[in-house]
This record gives C-alpha cells, structure tokens and sequence, in this order.
C-alpha cells in the first residue's frame, strides 16, 4: 500500500510539474493536479500548511507542564496539587443516584442511537428547569443546547460571536482555556483585573477601559477558577450594570455553581434583566464526574435579541456539527438534576472548606507565602509567592520547577492564569496528602527563605539523604486516564482501591 501511495505521490508531482509548464492557463488543469502543485512540493515528502490560528492556539497550563514532566525528586513520592480534577485522588465520590441514573440508562438498551444535535427533549428540558430564575420566564428546552463538557459550550460561545475584529473581555487572572478558545476563533482577547485585597472581585473601571466597540462579550466566571471567589449578588448587579452600559452580552461561566461554602452563589442570570446571558455548566464538578463530559449552554433572552442576531441559529449550527454528548448520559440527566442529593453535597462541601481553611491557615504561617483572602467556593486556593524573598527563584515558574525537583510537589505557577508572582493548588485532596505536602513546601521554603535579601538560608539539597519510604499515596485517576494528567504516575497493584466504585482491576 504504502509503495503505491509513494509512486501515486511521485507520479501525480510530476504531472503537475509538466503542466504547470506547458498550460499557461492554471484553469486547464484538473482538481485532482492543483491539489498536488499544492500539497506535494517535494519528491520525498508532504508540504502542508497549518491553519495559523490553531498554531497559536496552545493550552499555557498543558505548555507549563509538560516541561515539568519527570523533573521530580526519585525520592520523594510525587503529590499533586495541580489537578482540577475533584476525582483525581479517589476519596470524593459521586452521589450513587446519579450513578445509578447512567447505569440504568446504558443497560435499558434505549439510548443507544442517536438523537437530536442540540441534545434530547427530556435532558434539555430537565436542564432547563434546573436553571430557570426567579422573577423571570422559565427556561424551554429550545433554550439549552447539550454540549461535551462546559469546554465545548464555552467555545460555541465564541466561535459564534467571532466576528471578524471582534474582542471578549475576559478575567485576569483566569481560566486560560479561555483565551486558548478565543485565539483559535480569531477573536481578540482584552483583559480586565481581579482586585485580590477586595476578594478577587472585578475592578468595574478596568472592564471600561478595555471595552470597545467591537466588544462582543464580556466573561464573568463565578464561583471563579483559579481564585476561588464567589460574587455577591450586589457585585453581580455591578457587572450587569456595566454590559449594559457598553451593550455587550454576558457569557457566564457557572460550571462551579453550587460549589460554595461561604458566600451563597447567585447565577447571573438571575440579576441580568433585559440583558443577554450565555451561561455555561456541566456536571463535572458539581456532580464530581469531569470525565463523563456532559455540558450544556442556557440562554437567557427575555429581549431577544439572541434569535433577531441569529446567535441561536449559529449555535444550532454548531451543534448540529459537533452532534453533543452520549446518549445515555444525557438520558441520565433528568434523574440526576432532581435527584435529592443536598445531604451528599453538604458533605462534600464541608470537606472542601475544611481543606481550604487548612491550607489558608498552614500557608499563614510559611515565610514568603500568602493568601489574599480565604476562598468561598470552587477546590482552589490562590497563593502569593514573595519571589524577592527567595533564592533563585525570581519567577512563579521558577519557584513551582524547583519546588517540584526538591520536594515532588507540583502546584502550576500563576503565569498559567495571567498571575505573575503567584501559583495555584487544589483543594480536592485528601486530608492526610495535603499535610504531607504542606509539610514538604514549608520544609522548601525554610531552605530557601532569605531574611534579608542578600543572605539565604539553605540547608542543603533536599535530593540528598535516603530515599523516602513508599508513603502508597492514593492516585486513581492515574489508572484511568485523569483530566489534565498532570504527571500522576500509574500506581502499583497494591495502591489503587479495589471496590465498587474503582474496580479498574477487573475490567
């Protein structure tokens, strides 16, 4: 095969070197000819061209960490703080209703076809109620669209307000999938700041100074990733206020709702009035199951301005294109949306806050590290890093490679969120692993804290000494795949649980 595709590439070169010589006229040539003058320059190879917006589009938490991969210390057993993946470490489980809602839905036989591209009746429609607000007109089903994940929906977003010229104004620090989705559509990404001393709320005065008139949107994430703010309704009227005053849309990034253990969430959608609301969730984290990938995008409309733009159309378009997520999974959906769950999601809750308070109070008390404000919501907490106070370490970057090569952790540097001089960790880790690995960045900072900037304290390598015992640090994710993959190693045997819920062992 491969030496008739080699002779066919040869033969067809040659036949479009020929014709491109003898025919003066380039509409003589065939299809088939124009194709190879294009594609096949040389005898010995393919030349292809790369559509320059996706060469643009890279993922910086991907880019960051992959430069990482297999500088931790040999001996020290590896603990991530990097994940978002509430699942990663095994012991925050999903409610067994929902569970059971897909199990059931997989083994009626029923599901197994396709259905309709913007998702089935019965799952939009329990989408739909779920997400209807108070003191407006409750949401149809002609108002959601099923998507993969909340990533997807994000994007049909901006894929279908990416006029040509057209700018998104969006948070900083922030989500960089973001302005990842924003360079692959042409779309201009303009930045407006989060005030940390006032809980990482929005400065309203630098949205005004960066919007425009080719302003498509402006992008609100709350419960936020990676500060872990949660909005008051007053500061969402703010934001409301704003969109209006510059006669943009909202695109609400929710996918966090409901994950809050201080300040109540409010949806956007809810204080918007008249303006435009693309909001955005998915099951992932609510429900603890990312890699289940069901997602979906509400449109609250009461002016329509949406349906006279054609932004519904558009959207239909995209779904019909994309053709949305499994079919079980979205029969599943209405049992889960209504399943009695609140017992389960306090507990998880309770688990969260406990572990961001701990790690509040654990980084109060390490030199050259600090927190802005405790979180409210969301599994991550947004950690300052006095960079002058440490020795070679003059960037978060640097600070999260050496932290990484000395004590095996990993948490991503700020620079992945556009928070130079800060790094990021997750809260959905066991009680335990995260004492551990507090226990080991204070042990770093100590070594390399300065008490004044031209003495360093150090200690010595931490790469000498014994190599640690296995600690059988729990990585389950690693067994079956994990969201980001962030350096979880596969387990042995021995370490991944075997019981109902991680029969990996079996399969």
């Amino acid at each position: 095969v491969l030496g008739h595709y080699s002779q066919g590439v040869k033969e067809g070169t040659e036949r479009a070197t020929r014709n491109s010589v003898n025919d003066t006229d380039n509409d003589r040539r065939t299809g088939y000819e124009q194709i190879f003058t294009k594609m096949f320059i040389m005898d010995d190879g393919i030349e292809m061209t790369v559509n320059p917006l996706l060469k643009e589009a890279k993922n910086p938490i991907r880019y960051i960490v992959d430069n990482l991969v297999g500088r931790e210390n040999p001996k020290k057993e590896l603990i991530s703080l990097a994940q978002g993946d509430p699942t990663a470490y095994g012991h925050l489980k999903p409610p067994e209703e929902a569970v059971a809602a897909v199990i059931r839905a997989f083994l009626s036989g029923n599901h197994n076809g396709y259905t309709a591209s913007s998702g089935s009746v019965a799952c939009r429609t329990a989408i739909a109620a779920a997400h209807s607000c108070p003191n407006r007109p409750p949401l149809s089903c002609d108002d959601v669209f099923v998507t993969v994940g909340c990533s997807q929906a994000i994007e049909h977003c901006i894929a279908a307000l990416a006029a040509p010229g057209s700018n998104i104004i969006i948070p900083r620090p922030g989500f960089p999938l973001y302005e990842t989705l924003c360079r692959r559509h042409g779309v201009i990404c303009r930045f407006y700041d989060l005030l940390p001393e006032e809980g990482w709320q929005v400065d309203i005065e630098s949205v005004r100074r960066v919007a425009d008139s080719s302003t498509a949107a402006l992008l609100v994430n709350n419960p936020s990733n990676p500060c872990g703010a949660v909005y008051s309704r007053e500061h969402l009227k703010s934001l409301v206020a704003v969109a209006g005053e510059l006669r943009v849309p909202l695109l609400a990034d929710e996918v966090y709702a409901g994950m809050t253990y201080g300040r109540p969430f409010v949806p956007l959608a809810e204080v918007a009035g008249s303006i435009p609301v693309f909001s955005v969730g998915a099951l992932s984290k609510r429900w603890l199951v990312p890699g289940w990938r069901l997602g979906w995008l509400c449109l609250h409309d009461l002016s329509g301005t949406m349906k006279r733009s054609g932004v519904r159309n558009a959207l239909n378009s995209l779904c019909q294109i994309s053709l949305g997520p499994s079919t079980p999974l979205q029969a599943a959906v209405p049992t889960i949306l209504t399943a009695k769950d609140n017992t389960w999601l306090m507990n998880i809750m309770d688990t969260m806050s406990l572990a961001a308070v701990s790690s509040v109070n654990r980084i109060s008390k390490i030199n050259g590290l600090s927190t802005a404000s405790l979180p409210q919501g969301a599994m991550y907490v947004l950690v300052q890093v006095d960079l002058v106070a440490f020795a070679n370490c003059p960037t978060d970057v640097h600070f999260a490679e050496k932290l990484l090569e000395e004590e095996s952790v990993l948490v991503l540097p700020g620079e992945c969120f556009r928070a130079p001089g800060f790094i990021r960790i997750v809260t959905t880790v066991p009680e335990h692993v995260l004492h551990l690995a507090f226990d080991r960045i204070e042990s770093f900072c100590a070594r390399h804290y300065r008490v004044e900037q031209s003495e360093t304290i150090c200690q010595g390598d931490a790469k000498d000494g014994k190599r640690d015992i296995g600690l059988g640090l729990p990585r389950v994710s690693s067994c079956v795949g994990g969201h980001e993959g962030l350096l979880l190693k596969p387990p042995g045997p021995n370490l991944i649980p075997k019981d109902k819920f991680h029969g990996c062992l079996d399969i």
